[in-house]
């Protein structure tokens, strides 16, 4: 498969402006994202609701969820506000907020889902 815009549409992504994050094994998938939403929520000029309110709670929630504080439904929280966010928005912060929150989840739901259970970083919070 290319990296081209074609071949990212068919893989439901966009090749746009970008970066790529190198995460080592082992990290806290839950504190990566925690990490990353904190920078999208300082980030936001504030300018669009969606995107003000959506990055701080998406920021609010993961720190929630990684200090062993979440609650249940928090992940389903994560995804209706990231569902209110994209698209909505001038620019395409938000979008660039909201991409990321729905892949951690869909390919790491097993670790948000173990914060919940108990309460802690299984990883001990390393990143």
């Amino acid at each position: 498969m290319g990296f081209d815009i074609e071949s990212m549409q068919k893989i439901g992504t966009m090749a746009g402006s970008g970066g790529v994050i190198v995460i080592p094994e082992g990290t806290c998938m839950v504190r990566a994202l925690s990490v990353l939403m904190n920078f999208y929520a300082h980030e936001s000029c504030g300018q669009c609701t969606p995107c003000r309110e959506g990055c701080g709670w998406l920021a609010k929630v993961l720190r929630r969820i990684e200090n062993g504080q979440g609650r249940n439904g928090d992940v389903e929280l994560i995804l209706e506000v990231c569902d209110n966010m994209l698209g909505r928005t001038i620019c395409p912060l938000a979008d660039a907020a909201v991409m990321p929150a729905q892949s951690f989840i869909w390919k790491f739901r097993e670790e948000f889902d173990g914060h919940l259970r108990e309460k802690k970083c299984p990883y001990g919070n390393r990143f």
